[in-house]
């Protein structure tokens, strides 16, 4: 696909790594749908965009309303020729003490949601080719303590990108995962409590800004990624015509320390 004549849908489009592939699309000249739960954020979005933007309000931890969401964003141009599944969470709190809950929110919204999205568009796109991108994590091939769920919703995802782009290829669907390391997002910024643990809001700031400096010391590089960093790997994977199931991490050297 070419990014600057298409239209992209990209889940998570209102905050973080989301947001930044949304405007990097749009600096691009081209069309957006994006599907996010804020709705209010979603409104300030679109009023703040051209019209080359429109947005779906869906909460994709409620997994059984995607694919009616999904056939509103296909719907909402008449046609797209991309997906970017970026909305993701993440429970920081170790396996044994992880509710059923958690574990299944983490699943529903990092590995179905994104399966759901990519069945529906995959069907639009087989006779007329087309992108995905998953957007993964280096987490999902270097695990660490308290992050257990989350890598392993982001394994599934890598493996879930392979298969589609093998399957997908004949259609001329092409389908990759971009994997970021350590990046400066609201995410990361969620103070990591012990079970029972309970901080003053003083704590709480003092706790993520130390969260914050041991991460980025991990990255070789020595800092956290921006956004808009790994929005621009996405755009470029989005664009590649001879690139499928591949793996592409951008990641401050993570993956190799």
């Amino acid at each position: 696909m070419n990014v600057s004549e298409g239209t992209v849908i990209v889940s998570g489009a209102t905050r973080g790594i989301g947001r930044a592939t949304v405007d990097a699309i749009l600096a691009r000249g081209g069309k957006v749908v994006a599907i996010a739960r804020d709705e209010q954020a979603l409104g300030e979005l679109e009023a703040s965009a051209t019209d080359r933007i429109r947005v779906v309000a869906v909460d994709l931890s409620d997994v059984a309303g995607v694919p009616a969401a999904a056939a509103r964003a296909i719907d909402a141009f008449g046609a797209v020729d991309g997906l970017v599944n970026c909305a993701g969470i993440a429970s920081y709190e170790p396996v044994v003490a992880a509710s059923l809950e958690s574990i299944e929110a983490q699943f529903r919204v990092n590995l179905i949601a994104p399966l759901l999205l990519s069945q529906a568009v995959a069907k639009h796109l087989r006779g007329r080719g087309g992108s995905i991108v998953n957007v993964s994590s280096t987490l999902s091939e270097r695990v660490a303590q308290t992050t257990v769920v989350y890598a392993a919703t982001k394994a599934a995802l890598n493996t879930l990108t392979k298969g589609l782009a093998l399957e997908l290829a004949p259609a001329g669907v092409r389908v990759n995962a971009v994997l970021p390391g350590g990046v400066n997002t609201d995410m990361l910024r969620t103070p990591r409590l012990r079970p029972g643990e309970s901080l003053t809001a003083q704590e709480l700031r003092q706790r993520v800004a130390s969260q914050v400096d041991a991460l980025a010391a991990l990255h070789p590089l020595g800092r956290l990624g921006k956004p808009e960093e790994v929005a621009a790997v996405i755009v470029h994977v989005l664009d590649q015509t001879w690139q499928t199931g591949s793996l592409v991490t951008i990641d401050g050297g993570l993956s190799i320390a």
